[in-house]
């Protein structure tokens, strides 16, 4: 009997390939079929057009947590749309998709009132659909206060306008992870 090796450096993980491993994986982890798995996620696309281009980035356990929970997918995005009207939520959950299940719906609104209030001047629908890290809004105003720290006499509103990254670099929280907003100046 013959068999064959091969070295790991010559193997190409395309997206299909990342995507049919992370569903398998998050099927034999809700303990279903692929066939379900693939009708759950079918839902789930549904309710968010373009999601599947963005589980090839997500952790298999939060891809099975979403499969698992299809019914209150629906109900927080129906929140979510009524705190934030002007948002494509889909572009904000395709931002941070944990929104879909970790947050308290009192604790976003909370959040977006507060977010109103320290931004009157800013579109904060479409800013949160941008940057969703912003929800965690102590840490936001830690960023802020930081800003005008190092950068005296900034105007918060301007810079956030026009270059949001400038002071969106300086926020620290439980959200920055390595597949969430924050691109990689350097990839």
């Amino acid at each position: 009997m013959m068999g064959w090796q091969m070295n790991e450096r010559n193997v190409y993980f395309t997206d299909d390939f990342k995507v049919r491993l992370i569903k398998r994986v998050a099927s034999d982890e809700l303990g279903i079929s692929d066939e379900e798995m693939e009708s759950r996620l079918q839902q789930l696309g549904a309710l968010l057009p373009g999601l599947e281009s963005r589980l090839g980035k997500a952790p298999p356990k939060l891809v099975a947590r979403l499969a698992a929970s299809t019914g209150q997918v629906a109900v927080r995005l129906l929140a979510l749309k009524e705190l934030f009207p002007q948002a494509n939520l889909s572009a904000m959950v395709n931002n941070r998709l944990g929104l879909l299940l970790d947050d308290d719906t009192a604790q976003l609104q909370a959040a977006a009132t507060r977010l109103r209030q320290l931004l009157p001047d800013i579109n904060v629908d479409k800013f949160v659909e941008t940057f969703p890290l912003v929800l965690d809004v102590e840490c936001f105003e830690m960023a802020l206060e930081d800003a005008k720290r190092i950068m005296p006499g900034i105007n918060v509103t301007s810079m956030l306008r026009n270059n949001p990254d400038v002071i969106l670099s300086l926020v620290k929280g439980k959200n920055l992870i390595p597949y969430d907003q924050i691109s990689n100046p350097w990839a």
